[in-house]
């Protein structure tokens, strides 16, 4: 394992804001890519791109999604277009495992501060920037979190039922995310995390 995540010393490295402008480009190019085989080897490239940059990790955000996916291919099929429905999936697949790939490897601070950076120019107009900078930086934040809270409740699930879980995670899983939501509100307002930062 320690030969293949040759870049993520490099990739850590990399300025946030050029990592975010990264992600907002593949994201855009993804949506722009017409066909199965180029969609299929774009997801390829991603899971690649984990690899070497030691972020295998972001892969486990797709469990918690299975469900939606899956959903999302049986209602484009039944409609009678599976291709389209497919499409959809492993635009779905990419998107959630890049986002993966940058929050781990970047610092939720560069993230805030790349963003604050990047919208100034809405600050200076008096567009309150600093609530949309935490936002997206939370949101990519907690996408690992998240997965892994989902895992750890199958896991505890699986200690004690040789049932299959499914739908019985949901509840626990929405209270915990709602009380992860609670205290990190609480924490970034206590340390002014919703002060707009002057340019």
């Amino acid at each position: 394992m320690g030969r293949l995540n040759l870049l993520e010393p490099a990739a850590r490295r990399l300025p946030a804001g050029l990592k975010l402008l990264l992600l907002a480009v593949a994201s855009i190019a993804l949506f722009r890519l017409d066909g199965l085989a180029p969609l299929a080897a774009a997801v390829a490239a991603v899971l690649l791109l984990a690899a070497v940059t030691g972020s295998l990790g972001a892969v486990r955000q797709l469990r918690p999604l299975l469900t939606v996916i899956v959903l999302s291919f049986a209602a484009h099929a039944l409609l009678g277009d599976w291709r389209l429905g497919l499409a959809v999936c492993l635009r779905i697949a990419a998107l959630v495992t890049l986002a993966g790939i940058v929050s781990a490897l970047t610092p939720l601070s560069d993230m805030l501060a790349a963003l604050d950076r990047g919208m100034s120019p809405l600050r200076r107009l008096g567009v309150p920037t600093r609530p949309v900078a935490v936002a997206i930086a939370m949101t990519l934040r907690f996408a690992p979190l998240l997965a892994e809270r989902w895992r750890a409740l199958g896991d505890s699930w699986r200690t004690r039922s040789p049932r299959r879980p499914h739908w019985r995670l949901l509840t626990p899983f929405v209270i915990g995310a709602m009380d992860d939501a609670d205290r990190a509100a609480d924490a970034l307002h206590a340390r002014g995390g919703f002060v707009e930062k002057r340019p």
